[in-house]
């Protein structure tokens, strides 16, 4: 059981990734609240906002022929849980359906129905130095 703690808040973020990585969509349903919303910002300027079902779709696309282990790679930035909401500020590196791109998320989470759920995403994305 998921307690509603900064520690189980920080567990939630590591399923959130694995189960992201892996295309996982059974969990990922589980830890994504119906209302969902994922706003992403390009280093263009270009905003993109998904709904649930929209970005599970996108995420299974995305990583059909990845693995997983090669996209783990994260740095959390702030990690607050303060009754039933949660925030997140984290980067991390993955591919966007083409080269590696590092992304900074802050993502907003509600303590629901006994678990953690991710509220809103807002993420600003631009390639990773690394790769280019």
């Amino acid at each position: 059981m998921t307690m509603n703690t900064t520690d189980g808040l920080h567990a939630k973020v590591q399923d959130l990734m694995k189960y992201g990585v892996s295309a996982n969509i059974a969990e990922l349903d589980n830890i994504y609240h119906e209302d969902l919303v994922v706003m992403n910002l390009g280093i263009d300027g270009r905003l993109m906002s998904l709904k649930k079902q929209e970005v599970l779709g996108m995420l299974k696309e995305m990583f059909k022929e990845e693995v997983p282990e090669d996209h783990m790679w994260s740095k959390i930035h702030s990690l607050t849980a303060s009754g039933d909401r949660g925030h997140v500020l984290i980067s991390r590196k993955i591919p966007l359906g083409g080269p590696k791109m590092h992304i900074d998320l802050s993502i907003d989470f509600v303590f629901e129905d006994d678990r953690w759920q991710v509220m809103r995403e807002v993420n600003f994305s631009r390639p990773d130095t690394e790769m280019a």
